[in-house]
């Protein structure tokens, strides 16, 4: 084969499996001996610097888009077949046919992936009020019920038709009223 012409994917998979499915993806490449038609399999995150409640530092990596991972691979058919094969990949980023994306928009996210994010202590407590912002519940208000601050999720009750119903939620859906 000639010279390939590697394009940059955006790849759907299972939110909280993408180093799992870029581990098996590199694997099968190995397996089905694909190595000159995917260059690199990339899970997007970048190293965020959080404050304890001691308030020591320390880095955690964070993922930019969860439920996606970047492959630098050629337009071909073993490609897109290795993909649809795969578990946990919902497919190619992209209606019918995989849709590349620029050099351009790939150089900015492998540029955010070598910066650094400065997170302070949680800015959320038991009992505060918020308003979600994002996902099925978005304008509702609700409660604080509980924190888990490894997976930056809290646990928000919300009054559904008279009931108070517990809402699992990611900090990024929330805002402090």
């Amino acid at each position: 084969m000639g010279k390939q012409q590697y394009k940059w994917y955006i790849i759907h998979v299972f939110t909280g499996y993408e180093k799992r499915v870029a581990a098996y993806l590199t694997e099968e490449m190995a397996r089905r001996h694909m190595e000159d038609m995917i260059e690199k399999i990339i899970v997007p995150g970048r190293i965020i610097k959080v404050r304890g409640e001691e308030g020591n530092i320390h880095n955690k990596e964070k993922r930019l888009y969860p439920g996606y991972i970047l492959m630098h691979a050629v337009p071909h058919d073993s490609v897109i077949q290795l993909i649809s094969d795969s578990p946990r990949i919902m497919g190619f980023l992209g209606k019918k046919a995989p849709m590349s994306i620029s050099d351009e928009e790939s150089e900015k996210i492998l540029e955010l992936m070598g910066t650094v994010e400065e997170i302070s202590e949680t800015r959320f407590m038991v009992g505060q009020t918020i308003r979600i912002i994002d996902g099925p519940f978005t304008d509702f208000n609700g409660t604080i019920k509980e924190l888990n601050k490894e997976k930056e999720r809290l646990t928000v009750m919300v009054t559904v038709f008279g009931r108070s119903t517990p809402v699992e939620l990611g900090y990024n859906q929330v805002e402090l009223i």
